[in-house]
């Protein structure tokens, strides 16, 4: 699509080479980020007993930027995406 075309014309101008922008590409970006549905899941099984969940999220966590240890199903977005999903701040 136009945004991949547009992601290849950047590239292209970048200096570095294809593995030098793959690797800048992780040391920038997360491979894990504390997606709500995952928070969710792992609070609820927390709630009832089981913090498998929640000790599988925090190990990913505790090294976000990792992409050879990341789990692959935490990066995973949720299916039909949550754009009803709400979060509140009250500081």
């Amino acid at each position: 699509g136009l945004w991949h075309r547009a992601w290849q014309a950047r590239l292209a101008r970048q200096p570095q080479d294809g593995v030098e922008v793959a690797a800048l590409a992780q040391r920038s970006n997360p491979a894990v980020i504390p997606r709500n549905h995952r928070v969710e899941e792992a609070l609820a099984a927390a709630e009832q007993g089981d913090l498998a969940p929640l000790t599988r999220l925090l190990a990913a966590l505790a090294a976000p930027y990792d992409h050879k240890r990341s789990d692959d199903a935490l990066a995973e977005p949720p299916v039909g995406g949550d754009g009803t999903y709400r979060t509140f701040c009250g500081t």
